[in-house]
């Protein structure tokens, strides 16, 4: 049978331990607390604005929305930040204003610009999509997330956690929610997943290879 990985809390401070190199490792940080925390999904992490999660005041949103032009599924959603994170929040943008970027005139975010990208590349530019082969007739494009992925997969390969690829991370925010007692109504909402079938594929994915390994035992017998 299948293993399906999991992040636990410590396997998330593990990955975040092995990817502490001193240059990028606020940065390494706060990237895997965007997938792993806020559940974010890998298009909106290229994408999100500043603007999004912080008041012109420099405070963070303890409740924020992400745009629907942004949201994968087209739909706008919401999202907390608690008090017991802000201050890796804030390490980050130590370390983003430290590296030059972002700057602005205004008094405002803290000195930045509101609708600068949150999170950056290794050349301390925003993470950028792209394009997934032609246009369709009606002229739309979709586009895959390259450069970030790549990132994370150097995250996993750094810190050995076998088994793990690039949806484990939202995978495992989405146990946890569920774990902690998020019900399903409100994991929709907040996770943008609209099926109850794609829901249970990652909130219960050991049950079901167990109902499918008793689906197939013993089916060929009359």
């Amino acid at each position: 049978m299948p293993i399906e990985v999991i992040f636990t809390e410590d396997d998330i401070q593990h990955l975040i331990e092995a990817n502490a190199q001193p240059k990028f490792a606020p940065r390494n940080k706060a990237l895997i607390f965007g997938l792993c925390y806020w559940g974010l999904d890998r298009k909106e992490v290229c994408q999100l604005p500043l603007s999004s999660v912080m008041s012109e005041s420099g405070e963070w949103y303890s409740i924020w929305h992400i745009p629907k032009e942004l949201a994968f599924n087209g739909e706008a959603r919401e999202l907390r930040t608690a008090d017991h994170v802000l201050p890796l929040l804030d390490e980050y943008i130590e370390w983003l204003k430290e590296c030059g970027l972002g700057k602005s005139n205004l008094h405002t975010y803290r000195g930045l610009n509101p609708d600068m990208k949150l999170f950056v590349n290794d050349k301390l530019e925003p993470f950028k999509l792209t394009p997934r082969g032609k246009a369709k007739k009606d002229g739309s494009v979709s586009f895959q997330t390259r450069s970030l992925d790549d990132k994370l997969k150097s995250f996993l390969d750094n810190s050995r956690l076998r088994g793990a690829t690039l949806s484990t991370f939202r995978d495992s925010w989405v146990k946890m929610m569920y774990d902690y007692g998020c019900g399903y109504n409100d994991l929709k909402d907040i996770s943008g997943i609209k099926t109850k079938a794609t829901l249970d594929a990652k909130i219960k994915p050991v049950e079901r290879e167990i109902e499918k390994i008793f689906n197939s035992v013993f089916a060929r017998i009359k």
